[in-house]
């Protein structure tokens, strides 16, 4: 330090808590001076609230990442149940349609009768979703 510096001076009352803690902290880090150890816990106290604010910086950084991939995510599903939603409400309306065509009556239910076919379009539809999910799933790694 050049000569013609001069820090400030001022008067400080703390508490005993306090002041044991900072005689404590000047033997501690062998410190000649409290106020030399004041000084230090200071300069401490201002990088633990830098690195405490780039933490909090980090983490909203990383949870409006996460919100976004989530959300885009969601997305896709939505529209896919949605799609889902419709195709399967056409495939009920030419159902209806083409049951009122042939004046149907009455139908027997598949727990009074499973036809071979029925069975045979579960196996199919089962096994093509099985496969769609281990090829996404292959993708994915």
């Amino acid at each position: 330090m050049s000569k013609d510096f001069k820090e400030p001076q001022f008067r400080v009352r703390l508490r005993p808590v306090h002041n044991d803690y900072l005689e404590d902290y000047m033997i501690i880090n062998d410190y000649k001076t409290k106020s030399a150890a004041l000084n230090d816990i200071l300069k401490e106290h201002k990088e633990l609230n830098k690195n405490n604010w780039n933490l909090q910086y980090i983490s909203h950084t990383v949870a409006e990442i996460v919100n976004d991939r989530i959300s885009n995510e969601l997305n896709r599903v939505r529209l896919g149940t949605n799609n889902t939603d419709r195709n399967t409400q056409i495939l009920i309306e030419l159902l209806q349609g083409y049951m009122e065509l042939q004046n149907v009556q009455h139908i027997p239910t598949t727990d009074m009768y499973k036809p071979e076919f029925l069975c045979h379009t579960e196996e199919v539809v089962r096994s093509r979703i099985t496969k769609m999910k281990q090829r996404k799933d292959s993708k994915v790694k």
